[in-house]
Formats: structure tokens, sequence, C-alpha cells
């Protein structure tokens, strides 16, 4: 069974007025109503089920319904491209700016190499393959969605 947090269970958190036992204070933190009982009585020691039970009975925690199946995969989606983007439609300055503002918030100090090779970058071409990598890190991160929102902030 999957158990979560009710509001009072989250109040309790702040409170601590009502569960004193350390087992019992630790499941409460761990329980996010994704987790299954089974898996928290493995990772946590001290624990039982009459822990549940009794976290259940102060109306802390209730057990989640079933979830739902999960949707068939979509059609693999094409993955974003700089390569088909009119390099005569772009300022050079501006599109430098919106690729370095792109890596600093989508990489982080992860991104700091691909600055490097855009501060290196003299033209729109270049900018172009610089964006081509930052999609391709974007979505090998954080999936294609994300770089399809990069892809559309940079070149519409």
């Amino acid at each position: 069974m999957i158990w979560a947090k009710t509001d009072a269970g989250r109040a309790e958190m702040k409170s601590r007025a009502l569960v004193k036992d350390r087992a019992q204070r630790n499941l409460l933190l761990v329980i996010d109503g994704k987790t299954s009982d089974q898996k928290l009585l493995a990772g946590l020691a001290g624990i039982t089920a009459a822990d549940f039970a009794s976290l259940a009975g102060l109306g802390l925690i209730a057990p989640v319904s079933a979830p739902a199946p999960a949707p068939a995969p979509a059609a693999p989606a094409s993955k974003p491209s700089a390569n088909n983007v009119d390099a005569e439609q772009f300022d050079y300055a501006t599109l430098r700016g919106a690729i370095g503002r792109m890596i600093s918030k989508e990489l982080g100090m992860r991104g700091f190499t691909l600055l490097m090779v855009l501060e290196e970058s003299t033209t729109v071409e270049d900018l172009k393959e610089v964006a081509q990598r930052l999609l391709k890190i974007v979505a090998e991160r954080k999936g294609m969605a994300a770089a399809d929102e990069v892809s559309k902030a940079l070149f519409g």
C-alpha cells in the first residue's frame, strides 16, 4: 500500500506535538505518496507495519488510491535542431546573447565548457553549432520536451 501525508501530518512535521517516537517521526518524514509501505519498511530501521497503523489512526497519513496506469509512450519526437535554421534571419549579437542565457539557465555551471566554445564562436554558423550542442545536452539531461522549449526560445 502507498501512503501520503494528510494536512494534519504536514502540520505535525512542524509542531512535533503528537508523534514522539523517533522511528515514527522518521517514517512520517519519508512518506511521500509514491513509495510503497514495503519499500519503506525495508529501508527504515526500527519501523513496523504497526507504525503505519498508528500514524493512520492519528490521521497523519492516509492510503493513496491505486495509481493510474502510465500512459503509452508517445511516438518518438524529432530531435530539436538548429541545422534547419536560416542563418540570414538572425543577428549575431542577438543570437549569441540568447544562446549564452540558455546555457546558463539550462545547464548552470555544467555549461561552463559550452560557454567557452560560445566565446570562440565568430559567425552565425558557429553559433548554430553551439546551439546544436546545447540542444543535445539539454535533451540528454532534461528530456526532449525541455530541448524543444530551448529550441523555441532560441529560434522561434
